[in-house]
């Protein structure tokens, strides 16, 4: 007689599910899971967000709402207490100690989430809170933590507190290859222990969604339209989306320019719009829970962000033949190949400027690059990925 087999039981912590590239890329990697062998359980820390409705039936998802520990201590306990909450008061305690005695003081949260029982793999797929989470809090046979920033902006002191936390893991995804080295270049952790493991991308989904009507006045036929989709900050660099287009125009080309995304450089962009008078050139669409509609209906995809780890609508975009100008970072370094699958320029206006003009310039670069690179985009199937996430969730 056979065995009866037994699920392992996996956690995936993150903080919500708004629109974004580690939030998209975890809920793809969710769907391709394989729930005969797994039984997973998906906790957030914020609000569920846009892709909540996306996540597979067979995830349990488990919501803290540590939103309630925000704002000044006194206020905080007090509030929470009125509301009975004595659960979020002790952990802004918890929290506030943590200034005085380091994240080991989360420690004390344990008897707090007990009922989660104990793991065989626990996954962090952001920094910050969710790894802390994972490393003090859980009680797990294999513990794996996933790094997507693009860039290294931790002090000296933020390092050490990386480098301790990091201690309690197995394992430290890196998205890339690049990103890996820089992770090495700065963080005192063994090598072995950092694997590299791109985030999945879902082609079918993103073709199904790309059918998707968007409005027809949106796009002028008689205009080259360019879309650019990024959270409006400042390492994304899509300002320079306006500065570019305003130079392109006084060239003489005809261009429109859809910015996706939302942010806090929101007003200022907004700003630069009007005094450029581009109020009928650059349109801020604000954050779109499907930007796949409209990157189908663009002429050209431009990606002006300063640091990436990994880039994901580049190969979104990749994925709908769409040409490419890319800023240079150490994500799309990686598989951008100048003037062959895209176009590689500075990370500047004047680069996004020699990038456009270079495409509408040669109609047959544009034509070259408006298929997609289907050697590239094999490494990012579910089949490949999920491959290597199986493989690490069972090293014990």
């Amino acid at each position: 007689m056979g065995g009866i087999y037994i699920k392992k039981r996996l956690l995936f912590v993150n903080g919500h599910l708004n629109v974004g590239g580690v939030e998209r890329s975890l809920v793809d990697l969710l769907k391709y899971i394989d729930y005969d062998k797994y039984e997973v359980d998906l906790v957030l820390f914020e609000e569920l967000g846009d892709y909540i409705d996306e996540i597979p039936n067979d995830v349990n998802v488990i919501f803290y709402d540590l939103t309630k520990t925000y704002g000044s201590f006194l206020k905080c306990i007090l509030n929470n207490l009125k509301n009975r909450e004595g659960k979020y008061a002790f952990i802004r305690i918890v929290f506030y100690l943590e200034r005085i005695f380091g994240a080991k003081v989360k420690k004390l949260l344990k008897p707090l989430f007990k009922s989660l029982g104990k793991y065989d793999c626990a996954i962090a797929y952001r920094i910050g809170i969710c790894t802390d989470f994972v490393a003090y809090v859980v009680n797990a046979k294999n513990k794996v933590t996933w790094w997507h920033h693009g860039s290294y902006d931790y002090n000296e002191k933020q390092t050490k507190a990386i480098e301790n936390v990091y201690k309690n893991f197995n394992h430290v995804v890196s998205v890339s290859g690049g990103c890996k080295k820089m992770i090495l270049d700065n963080v005192n952790i063994l090598e072995d222990k950092v694997v590299v493991i791109p985030n999945v991308i879902d082609f079918d989904n993103i073709y199904n969604k790309s059918l998707e009507k968007v409005d027809d006045d949106l796009y002028d036929k008689d205009y080259v339209n360019i879309v650019s989709i990024g959270r409006l900050s400042p390492e994304k660099g899509m300002v320079n989306c306006v500065f570019a287009c305003r130079k392109l125009i006084d060239l003489d080309y005809k261009i429109k320019w859809f910015l996706i995304g939302d942010g806090e450089e929101y007003e200022k962009i907004k700003h630069e719009i009007l005094i450029n008078d581009l109020e009928d050139k650059v349109y801020l669409l604000g954050r779109k829970k499907n930007p796949y509609s409209y990157l189908k209906n663009a002429d050209v995809y431009v990606h002006p962000s300063y640091v990436e780890s990994m880039s994901i609508t580049v190969l979104e975009a990749m994925c709908l033949d769409k040409p490419l100008v890319v800023a240079k970072s150490i994500g799309p370094l990686e598989f951008i190949k100048n003037k062959e699958n895209g176009i590689l320029v500075n990370p500047d206006t004047e680069g996004l400027v020699y990038g456009v003009k270079s495409l509408l310039d040669d109609i047959k670069l544009y034509n070259k690059l408006s298929k997609k690179d289907l050697n590239v985009l094999k490494k990012y199937t579910f089949e490949s990925v999920t491959l290597n996430v199986e493989k690490l969730i069972n090293k014990i």
